[in-house]
């Protein structure tokens, strides 16, 4: 992954459990050699991932509907 602000490759620090967020498990830490830029990036939790989908089956039940309504 890249440096949003210098372009560098930047450097695996680690990855840790969240214990105390329900809506993402892990963390990985990533920083930038070149400008000391420090990266959080969160994975959500299986039960986070779930609720998207949902919403996303949702949103498209909804757009069919539309076009099945304007035809």
């Amino acid at each position: 992954m890249k440096c949003w602000h210098c372009g560098t490759e930047l450097i695996w620090g680690g990855d840790n459990d969240t214990e105390d967020n329900e809506d993402y498990d892990m963390v990985t830490n990533l920083s930038c050699p070149k400008c000391h830029t420090h990266v959080d990036v969160y994975h959500p939790s299986e039960s986070l991932i779930k609720e998207y989908e949902d919403y996303d089956k949702k949103r498209k039940r909804k757009k069919v509907r539309r076009k099945i309504k304007t035809n």
